[in-house]
């Protein structure tokens, strides 16, 4: 360290060497006498002493130099940190730690809600969160003090600096000490000028530098007064922006990764390939190895197949127990107790008294000898020798009954047919005899029969990894969950169809709790966009192409590859199956043959993506469908053949009941064939429909009186005509055109017809004839997901998330934006100081 002569004094005074005694007889060198030195004179003399120069700088920080700050920032933290270790850490190096113990602590923090969270989004979001704070920290005195108040007076309330010992320090950090040095007079002298400081004052720079101290303390109290707000609503801001950015960016790195996954299932599948099967029959084969195959072995055989569904694992369980057993049964003394045992507690519970099943049912002793003298035991007894045991027995239990029986009254004696009735079942678990004999099986747990459960483990664990890499695909493309690639296509469409339509917020506001209300409004949108020629093409061609965009997010041919790949997968694992003999289970994975999988683990497979997309692209079409049946009536209602031979009151009421059925309708309107009040006694007036800015202006429709309409349920024409006109009629001119030019032209029209086909061909039990096709078995999923969505329901939930959001942004916007200019307004108030005199000479 270097340090001035007073400094040197002082630190030599004390080791100064002491005047020694002299000792006799010791020559002494005579030494030279020294200049006269009076120290107090020296001291005060002001030309002599002088501080050393001062190696300290003034920091200008800009985007080109910053990265090298930032390096060097971080060695000398680390730098801090080993002195802290070591316990030689000055104030500066603490106070430096406090900050890097403040970003990690946050990181930690981060960390930890990370792994809390279920979606990529959400677990990004955690991140984010501590980087806006910090980042907030870091700009809003920037932004809010130092900026307006460099504009404003012109001077750096933010000015750091680096004193000799390569610390940097904030410049107006003591207002004690400020290295005012470190500035020249010129440019002292330029920030007066900014000041508006006299330039003829006396001590003109101390002046100045009192007023930019000023101005630097009322902006660092700013600071401390409006962190605690700004820093909390500038972060939140920060996240409400970056949030679509980064769940653009994760459903693309999703989407990339899917892709991936079906390109290399192969290799992918390694990922779960933990032969946890093979491993739980490696654990059966050192527990049983070489003993009896018994129930408890069996099943504890199928348990070891980790992760079967309950069909087939019975199915496998079934063929486990024909594959592990044989035709033979090992029949011992212990099989013998086993069924006197057995037997016994057939009847107990029954009107039977504890003597009586004694004397009837031998005992143990009494059934080995049975068995002994019928040559029973042994290990070799065959199926169709257990019929001939359980004879046997029961010949025995006969004659013991009529033994009981013998002295006995009438109404004391015990009958027989009820005991065989007790004792013989069909079923083998439920005959006491049987169900002891069938357990006794001779077959052991062979090293051949080891040998082919290892084999078919093996299988199955290679068969449960690639299923699972098949299935991470499907949920990460169409699975019914957050931040799915098809559910982050659903919310951007739904959201992007609000303005497509022409919905803003203050009509979102008024509409957003009741789904009626948002119903009416988006009647009323649609009936104004299909009455203008060049709105419609418009908000038809943006619809459509944001309908197309789905093929983009999941390509139909990547549907294609994913149902080959699970086509080769079943069938060569229930192949495989077949040839290790289990038909059984086989026929549960994929069935029978390619025209019998209903029902099995392939066709689940498989219709997971396809049912998913299903739902999707219905309820777009229908909504494609809205729009053009709208627009067919607000073009050309009067030369619509499925109207024309109808009187005016009939055709209103079919046209409105489908302008809701199209906009409102759900499947079970479908499934109930559309009930509607309508006019029994309608008029026969055959005149024209007039429609008017899309919409139809009724002459007959709800003008009578409420009381004089009812459903009509034998009218089967009227639910006809109106599944024609709006499914089976010709989409018009305008929506053809633009079809025509859009990939999904024909499955719009695959979509109508499935509808007329499927729906149309449903039958409900109160309106029998009610159809406009043929009787069909389609099941009641299939026509939901054709059925889709209700648009008015999809309006109301996209308004409610849309004006949720702009809400939130509009509240903590206006408070931000407030808050920023109240800061900046400040500045405006500091820096006043009297007037200094100016100097008259």
């Amino acid at each position: 360290m270097t340090s001035n002569l007073i400094q040197n004094y002082i630190a030599t005074s004390s080791v100064r060497p002491q005047p020694q005694p002299i000792k006799a007889k010791e020559n002494i060198p005579t030494q030279k006498p020294k200049p006269n030195f009076d120290i107090e004179q020296e001291l005060n003399n002001r030309t002599f002493i002088k501080p050393l120069k001062g190696k300290g700088r003034l920091l200008n920080d800009n985007i080109f130099n910053a990265p090298a700050i930032m390096v060097k920032d971080a060695m000398y933290d680390v730098k801090a940190f080993k002195h802290a270790m070591s316990g030689k850490a000055n104030d500066h190096e603490l106070g430096r730690l406090n900050d890097v113990g403040l970003k990690l602590g946050g990181l930690a923090i981060a960390g930890y809600l990370f792994t809390k969270k279920q979606t990529p989004v959400t677990k990004g979001m955690e991140f984010v969160g501590l980087g806006s704070f910090l980042a907030s920290m870091a700009i809003w005195p920037k932004i809010a003090i130092q900026l307006p108040a460099y504009l404003i007076h012109g001077v750096n309330v933010q000015k750091q600096y680096e004193d000799s010992f390569g610390r940097k320090k904030p410049f107006y950090q003591d207002p004690q000490f400020i290295p005012w040095d470190l500035y020249s007079d010129k440019e002292i002298d330029k920030m007066g000028n900014r000041l508006g400081v006299p330039k003829d004052i006396e001590n003109r720079r101390d002046a100045i530098q009192e007023k930019m101290k000023k101005i630097a303390i009322q902006n660092n109290t700013l600071w401390m007064l409006t962190a605690g707000f700004a820093t909390p609503v500038m972060s939140a801001l920060i996240c409400n922006q970056t949030e679509p950015h980064l769940a653009k960016w994760l459903n693309n790195r999703k989407n990339k990764k899917a892709d991936e996954i079906l390109s290399n299932i192969d290799t992918y599948s390694q990922k779960y390939q933990n032969n946890a099967t093979k491993n739980n029959i490696e654990e059966l084969i050192n527990q049983f190895g070489g003993k009896p195959v018994n129930e408890e072995l069996i099943n504890k055989t199928a348990e070891a197949f980790d992760g079967m569904d309950p069909i087939t694992f019975e199915n496998l369980k079934t063929d486990l127990k024909e594959l592990m057993t044989t035709k033979t049964f090992a029949i011992n003394n212990d099989t013998a107790k086993a069924i006197s045992e057995n037997l016994k507690s057939q009847f107990k519970g029954k009107a039977f008294s504890e003597d009586a099943i004694n004397a009837i049912i031998p005992n143990a002793e009494n059934m080995q000898k049975i068995f002994e003298t019928n040559n029973f035991i042994n290990s070799n007894t065959e199926i169709k020798d257990l019929k001939q045991i359980s004879d046997e027995i029961l010949r025995t239990v006969k004659k013991n009954v009529e033994t009981f029986n013998q002295n006995k009254p009438a109404e004391e004696q015990l009958d027989f047919e009820y005991i065989k009735r007790l004792i013989r079942s069909n079923k083998t678990e439920n005959n006491p005899i049987k169900s002891v004999l069938s357990k006794s099986t001779s077959a052991t747990f062979t090293p051949q029969l080891q040998t082919k459960l290892r084999d078919i483990a093996t299988a199955y664990d290679s068969f449960n990894a690639k299923t699972n890499a098949l299935n991470e695909y499907a949920v990460i493309k169409v699975g019914s969950a957050p931040e799915t690639v098809i559910a982050n296509y659903w919310n951007n469409v739904s959201k992007d169809l609000l303005k497509t339509i022409g919905i803003d917020y203050k009509e979102i506001e008024k509409v957003r709790f009741d789904r009626n209300l948002t119903g009416e409004l988006l009647r009323n949108k649609i009936e104004h966009i299909v009455s203008n020629d060049a709105l419609y093409n418009k908000v038809m061609q943006d619809l459509v192409s944001k309908v197309a965009a789905i093929d983009a997010e999941v390509k139909p041919s990547d549907i294609t590859i994913y149902d080959e790949k699970v086509d080769t997968l079943f069938n060569e694992f229930g192949k495989f199956l077949n040839d290790n003999n289990l038909p059984r289970t086989a026929k549960a994975v994929n069935g029978v043959n390619e025209h019998d999988t209903v029902g099995t683990l392939k066709n689940i497979q498989k219709s997971f993506a396809s049912e998913r997309l299903t739902g999707v692209k219905s309820s777009f079409y229908r909504l494609i469908n809205t729009f053009d049946f709208y627009r067919r009536i607000s073009n050309n209602v009067n030369e619509i053949d499925t109207l024309k031979k109808y009187p005016r009151e009939v055709r209103e009421e079919l046209i409105e009941l489908c302008k809701i059925i199209t906009l409102q309708g759900h499947s079970s309107d479908n499934a109930t064939k559309f009930y509607m009040l309508r006019n029994p006694n309608p008029s026969d007036d055959m005149s024209d429909l007039v429609i008017k800015d899309g919409k139809v202006q009724n002459k007959f429709f709800g003008k009578g009186a409420a009381h004089t309409t009812t459903d009509i349920p034998n009218d089967k024409f009227f639910y006809q005509r109106a599944m024609q006109l709006m499914f089976e009629d010709k989409v018009d001119k305008a929506t053809e055109s633009i079809l025509d030019n859009s990939i999904i032209k024909n499955k719009f029209t695959e979509y109508r017809e499935q509808v007329a086909n499927i729906i149309g061909g449903e039958t409900y039990f109160a309106k029998p004839r009610h159809r406009i096709r043929p009787e069909n078995g389609t099941g009641s999923e299939l026509k939901f997901l054709l059925t889709g969505i209700a648009p008015d329901e999809l309006f109301f939930k996209a308004g409610q998330q849309a004006f949720n959001t702009k809400k939130w942004f509009k509240i903590f916007g206006t408070f931000g934006a407030g808050l920023l200019g109240v800061t900046v307004l400040a500045q405006f108030f500091f820096g006043k100081m009297p007037n200094k005199k100016v100097n008259k000479k």
